[in-house]
């Protein structure tokens, strides 16, 4: 996720990128507005940005997030992409999951500019380029989310 649209939601500070071992990216998690949400889903190894969040942040983003309702909590080894060693983090698992969910336009820009921010690797951003979008007919939604990256002019269907 991209440092605007957390930092439009909480105070967090980035700590590394890291391999999340035994899971990969998916939108099979419903977001509330019918569209997909990114969640993690048991697979091969897959590269993730490990944020540092306060525990009263935490509770709003949680709330965001919509933990309980359509998210459990688990702890997860994972291993620095800087090769730095190892270390344990909190990850969201959806519960709620539909396979062929795909995420608004929107949406995927904030993951695509929060992987080329972070400097994932090449081939985990173009596979996060293919991945099938559709435009939010909520215009204003768009344009408030799109707002967030200094971006006023809606995407192409599926960018």
């Amino acid at each position: 996720m991209s440092s605007q649209r957390l930092a439009a939601r909480i105070p967090a500070r980035f700590v590394t990128t890291a391999l999340l071992p035994a899971y990969r990216l998916a939108f099979y998690q419903q977001g509330d507005d019918g569209s997909g949400k990114c969640d993690i889903v048991p697979a091969s190894d897959q590269s993730a940005v490990v944020w540092e969040v306060a525990l009263h942040h935490k509770l709003t983003l949680d709330r965001y997030e919509g933990l309980s309702a359509v998210h459990d909590e688990t702890w997860l080894a994972v291993s620095d992409l800087a090769g730095d060693g190892q270390f344990e983090v909190q990850a969201n698992v959806g519960k709620v999951t539909s396979i062929g969910m795909r995420p608004y336009t929107w949406y995927k820009h904030h993951l695509l500019a929060g992987a080329r921010e972070h400097g994932l690797p090449a081939a985990y951003v173009r596979a996060l380029e293919r991945i099938e979008a559709r435009l939010d007919p909520d215009t204003e939604h768009h344009a408030r989310e799109m707002v967030l990256h200094g971006l006023d002019a809606p995407l192409e269907r599926g960018a």
